[in-house]
């Protein structure tokens, strides 16, 4: 194999991956995982040259700053993994310290001519591929993450074995441009070309996964609200009435409508009741706990699913959005919008029909307290079989004034 042949080969596909991926990244500003990708793939690029001119320019620019790139390249990669793992940013601040003291380090050294400096930087180098596989293996839960470890740890088996080469042939790294020749080291170099261009396809299965994510959160989203949308809340019901039977537990559905909801769009404009609609979904997310679900049904009308929810801390919940409701005030132009909220509670029984039963009663009791004078809650009249719900239903008034200082 020809040295220069392939360093021109590889440099070629690596500049066509790194403006595809850079574009990709452009184009989907949104996925910041891919900004990382384009970057580590700028400096693999970067590498790549610099160590193509290897004995026509200095030792420092041909042998320390590619391998130094080579490194930084690793960082930035893990940094996108770990957002499109965990989509929250890369908070580990010590790790990027560990890799400048490993950058500095290595520089001094290679710069005092000390044998043996490569490990400074080969060694840090298979650590972080390496803990990007682990971090895959462990927390990544689609296809995609596990094929990216297989390739990682592909990756990092090379650099485990190049950094032994050197320690063996190569102890003055400066000097490894007697390497040329060495099939070791040129067959070493084409299977991290190749573990780099899997890479490669991997970002881009990342991202197609990533935007197939996207299209489904939004096939299942209100795009006004952020809320769920009818479908996606059938489908939720479904799944947790079937867990309700099978397990035992409660199941609770409340059924929110904004008080004079008509009046407000005829008279502060649709744009004021879009933004009415807006803070209250805010308002409730905020409210609710991790597997609570918000769904818009219908026009000002929300549905609420508490699972593992019993019917009393189902009306607790729903005068506590209530309470909340009311005392929010929503900034818009120069007049700030206040509104209330009319909620009907229905728990599911199997032996009154399943989740459209359960809907219909949450909807009738959400009538119920608007006929009572709205801005309040009101539970299923048919959930007599519990004695909070009947006390409820046997009082003049809705619950609304009888639970004005729930306790959660």
């Amino acid at each position: 194999m020809d040295y220069g042949t392939f360093f021109f080969t590889n440099i070629v596909s690596m500049t066509v991956f790194t403006l595809s991926v850079g574009v990709l990244a452009w184009r989907n500003r949104a996925v910041a995982g891919m900004k990382w990708f384009a970057l580590a793939l700028l400096c693999l690029l970067t590498k790549l040259i610099l160590q193509g001119l290897e004995g026509k320019v200095s030792a420092v620019l041909g042998n320390m700053v590619p391998n130094e790139f080579y490194l930084i390249s690793s960082l930035l990669q893990l940094v996108g993994l770990h957002w499109f793992v965990r989509r929250t940013p890369f908070r580990y601040k010590w790790v990027f310290a560990a890799v400048g003291l490993a950058l500095v380090v290595y520089t001094a050294m290679f710069l005092g001519r000390i044998p043996y400096s490569g490990n400074v930087i080969n060694i840090p180098n298979v650590v972080v591929c390496a803990t990007s596989a682990w971090f895959l293996l462990r927390r990544g839960r689609r296809a995609i993450s596990r094929v990216t470890a297989v390739v990682l740890a592909g990756e990092a088996a090379i650099m485990l074995y190049r950094a032994w080469l050197t320690n063996m042939r190569y102890v003055r790294p400066w000097e490894t441009v007697n390497a040329e020749t060495d099939p070791r080291w040129l067959y070493s170099l084409a299977l991290a070309a190749f573990f780099a261009t899997c890479m490669v396809m991997c970002y881009i299965w990342y991202l197609v996964t990533e935007l197939s994510r996207e299209l489904a959160e939004q096939a299942r989203t209100d795009c006004l609200t952020g809320a769920l949308n009818r479908r996606a809340m059938e489908e939720a019901a479904l799944r947790e009435t079937a867990r309700s039977i099978r397990y035992g537990r409660g199941l609770c559905m409340i059924m929110i409508d904004i008080d004079h909801f008509k009046r407000l769009n005829d008279t502060r404009g649709h744009a004021a009741g879009d933004c009415a609609l807006q803070a209250l979904v805010r308002q409730i997310k905020l409210m609710l706990r991790e597997n609570d679900l918000i769904a818009r049904t219908g026009g000002e009308e929300f549905t609420i699913l508490l699972p593992d929810t019993s019917a009393s801390a189902g009306i607790i919940a729903a005068e506590r959005v209530r309470q909340a409701v009311e005392a929010l005030v929503v900034p818009f132009e120069n007049n700030p919008i206040r509104f209330t909220v009319s909620a009907g509670v229905a728990q599911f029984d199997p032996s009154q029909g399943g989740w459209e039963a359960m809907m219909r009663r949450a909807d009738t009791a959400m009538y119920q307290a608007k006929e009572h004078g709205r801005n309040s809650v009101c539970p299923a009249v048919a959930c007599t079989g519990l004695g909070y719900f009947e006390a409820a239903c046997s009082s003049a008034g809705p619950l609304g004034s009888a639970l004005k200082s729930p306790t959660a």
